[in-house]
């Protein structure tokens, strides 16, 4: 198994139910969703270390991405901050580990930063 994230843009007849709107979704992958500027998949062997740093993935689904990435930048500073810690729990199986994982996320957030109106879409 693994997380997708992808980026779609907010519905253009009104804005995000986030911003106080009328909480209708953006179009999902049959409406368009192939068009996203990021195009994210990392091992959910590793979401116990992303959890651990504070970014708790899953619940960046139907957020703006301005929302989720102070809380990606924190989960990154932590992990950078305890390498062993993060180390510790590569997973046994070689699917994943910590110095990928990094760069993943790292990446992520750029991508949340150069997109920050759009919505986030996890598929786990």
């Amino acid at each position: 198994m693994s997380y997708d994230i992808s980026l779609a843009n907010p519905p253009q007849d009104a804005p995000c139910g986030h911003c106080g709107g009328t909480g209708k979704e953006p179009a999902r992958a049959e409406e368009g969703w192939g068009s996203s500027p990021i195009d994210w998949n990392y091992t959910s062997n590793c979401a116990r270390m992303w959890r651990k740093a504070g970014a708790d993935l899953a619940e960046f689904d139907g957020k703006p991405a301005r929302e989720c990435a102070p809380l990606l930048e924190e989960a990154i500073a932590a992990m950078e901050a305890e390498p062993n810690v993060y180390r510790a729990m590569n997973p046994e199986n070689g699917w994943g580990d910590y110095d990928t994982l990094l760069a993943a996320l790292r990446k992520l957030l750029k991508g949340f930063q150069a997109n920050p109106h759009m919505i986030v879409w996890v598929d786990r």
